[in-house]
């Protein structure tokens, strides 16, 4: 089997690159990258033209290290990683597809039948007050969520660019946390995402404040390229924290793993390297008895952490959210289904789906010899 022509497909607002890999016997592979999709899918049609058309798409670490070897040249994350991380997620797709076995099974079979998911976001509509917030949470007990993730508790106090936040600030984030747990009590995991808005002493003054809540992990209280300070955070707030979405391949996880830094990792499949690369992080994370979390921002990426979740011991919820939920199933052929709070494994090769025929209408760039 051999690739002979590689094709991408811009999602229609451009915030989505798609990557087709067409073979000579005639299988598609399908993978996705988002967010700076520009640069990203100039790079993939870099890696069409020196690596990908010609060779067999069955040898992916090959591939990869290739790829790396290129990228490593320009700085090891960025557009060029993004671009991998789409190429090794079409591999897989590609390769399960001329095998006829969905993804999981090539990436050593299930430990779980199906995959815990966590519901991201209390959105913008809903008022940051007692009676929504209440109603909110009881909402999603209701509807079977067993754990959410919000930014909204701290999202209003971010406009300082040093990172400062008073103590009035901290008192009402930490009520509003106080609120939900009011409602549901222990009913319901609640995980803070403080987008790397805060500095050191900020951020430790926020997890001690809410730590009588008892978050089930508070994610990127400051920015993660100094794990020495994140361990600080995390050994002063005395608070499980999570962090990996702005971090990128084994490399990069290597010393917050090694510093006790983090305890979650939550990698973005399309931003870190792909499948092959969250596997080899999950495998480094579960040697120092840490779980993963993955980021999740894509249709093709859901998918493909549905699979690979499956197969790796260490994991806890996958980052799931309903806001895109519409949006997601409008781009594939068979909708991606939830219930209670869990994700069901895709049964058919690959990643289990395709583009639906709306996708398959856009304009297309293809790369052949």
């Amino acid at each position: 089997m051999k690739i002979t022509k590689v094709e991408t497909i811009r999602s229609a607002d451009r915030a989505y690159c798609w990557i087709l890999l067409y073979t000579d016997t005639g299988h598609i592979g399908i993978g996705e990258t988002y967010h700076r999709a520009d640069p990203a899918e100039q790079v993939v049609h870099e890696f069409a033209r020196n690596i990908l058309l010609g060779c067999d798409p069955e040898n992916i670490e090959k591939i990869w290290d290739r790829m790396y070897k290129s990228a490593s040249f320009h700085g090891l994350m960025g557009a060029e990683l993004r671009a991998m991380s789409g190429i090794d997620m079409a591999l897989w797709d590609l390769l399960g597809k001329a095998l006829d076995v969905p993804l999981y099974r090539l990436l050593g079979g299930r430990t779980r039948e199906r995959i815990p998911i966590y519901f991201s976001g209390i959105y913008d509509d809903i008022p940051v007050e007692k009676g929504p917030l209440q109603d909110w949470s009881k909402q999603c007990v209701d509807e079977g969520w067993n754990a959410c993730k919000t930014a909204r508790f701290f999202g209003d106090f971010y406009g300082d660019t040093a990172g400062y936040i008073s103590g009035t600030d901290v008192a009402m984030g930490a009520r509003r946390f106080e609120w939900v747990r009011q409602a549901v009590g222990d009913a319901l995991e609640v995980a803070l995402d403080l987008h790397c808005a805060f500095d050191v002493p900020s951020a430790i003054r926020i997890g001690r404040a809410v730590k009588p809540f008892d978050p089930y992990f508070v994610e990127e209280p400051i920015q993660p390229h100094n794990p020495a300070a994140l361990r600080e955070v995390r050994q002063s707030a005395d608070v499980p924290i999570a962090a990996g979405e702005r971090i990128f391949s084994r490399w990069g996880f290597r010393e917050i793993l090694d510093l006790n830094a983090a305890d979650v990792l939550n990698p973005d499949l399309a931003w870190t390297g792909g499948i092959s690369e969250v596997k080899k992080i999950a495998t480094c994370a579960q040697v120092h008895y840490v779980p993963v979390a993955p980021h999740n921002y894509g249709p093709l990426s859901c998918l493909a952490l549905t699979h690979l979740m499956a197969t790796i011991p260490n994991t806890r919820h996958l980052e799931f959210t309903t806001y895109h939920y519409s949006t997601w199933n409008s781009y594939l052929d068979e909708p991606i289904m939830w219930s209670e709070g869990h994700l069901p494994l895709p049964q058919r090769p690959g990643l289990g789906r395709a583009f639906s025929d709306s996708v398959l209408a856009l304009p297309r760039t293809a790369i052949e010899p």
